[in-house]
């Protein structure tokens, strides 16, 4: 967001923009004027503060943890971060049920950020990783040419399945 004031003699007129050019196009209309003097400042939103907040603690890649070089050793710090705040909280509320639910919550939500961090990192790293899932995929019985099913009684019985059945739906 971008603010631009402009200094009358009796007056002054403010206006805000989102978009620089237009900002910069109302600072030209007013030097038009006359003004005694204009100002032109960047002003961060609420929005803005709350974002850069957020990404300071949370995001690996701008916190003090983006030195720690293992993604594992990262991800405990954090977790043991997380169960600090969780227990911090829990004090000041004053209850341990309240940290219960706090620490489960916490848990799960790093531990779906790790996964998902983890997972970008190895599609970055080593994207022939996830080749493994479209090709050459049997399921357990069909590669060791059996299957097991269960007779009348409730018993186990290995059934041979026909070497020429590709397995899988098909007609």
């Amino acid at each position: 967001m971008y603010k631009v004031t402009a200094y009358f003699r009796d007056h002054k007129v403010t206006e805000m923009f989102h978009d620089v050019y237009d900002a910069i196009d109302f600072k030209d209309a007013a030097d038009a004027h006359y003004p005694k003097r204009v100002t032109f400042e960047k002003v961060k939103s609420m929005r803005e503060f709350v974002y850069n907040s957020w990404n300071g603690v949370m995001n690996m890649d701008r916190n003090p943890l983006r030195h720690i070089p293992d993604l594992q050793t990262r991800h405990l710090v954090m977790q043991v971060l997380a169960w600090m705040w969780c227990i911090t909280f829990a004090m000041i509320v004053g209850s341990w049920t309240v940290f219960g639910v706090s620490a489960i919550a916490h848990v799960f939500l790093l531990g779906a950020i790790a996964v998902t961090v983890g997972t970008f990192e190895t599609a970055k790293r080593k994207p022939t990783a996830f080749l493994n899932f479209r090709s050459g995929y049997t399921s357990y019985g069909r590669g060791r040419t059996y299957t097991i099913y269960r007779d009348k009684k409730g018993n186990a019985v290995k059934v041979p399945l026909d070497p020429n059945d590709p397995g899988g739906e098909h007609e």
